[in-house]
């Protein structure tokens, strides 16, 4: 197992948790900022940001009227992409992601 194959490998591991703490910290920052939200589906978004991940943050992240659409969009796409990518690499170079 060569350098390149451990360093993309460590990357399929630590980019799933680095790209949800970056989608989870930018939903909840935005809820938080957000005047025009509700306290009920503020609570509501918070619990689902927390609760299911994931799905939960980009969710709101794509639903959001907070951020423009463009943006949310490279976010959310482009945490997907470079995952994929890193994912991509890795079996190329025969690694087990």
């Amino acid at each position: 197992m060569g350098a390149l194959q451990v360093t993309f490998g460590l990357y399929a591991t630590v980019l799933p948790f680095a790209v949800l703490g970056a989608w989870m910290a930018l939903a909840l920052w935005d809820l938080v900022r957000r005047d025009d939200l509700g306290r009920g589906p503020a609570i509501g978004w918070s619990l689902a940001v927390l609760v299911v991940p994931v799905v939960g943050a980009a969710a709101y992240l794509l639903a959001s009227s907070g951020l423009p659409r463009w943006q949310a969009g490279v976010f959310v796409g482009g945490g997907v992409a470079a995952y994929l990518v890193v994912l991509a690499v890795t079996a190329a170079l025969g690694g087990t992601a």
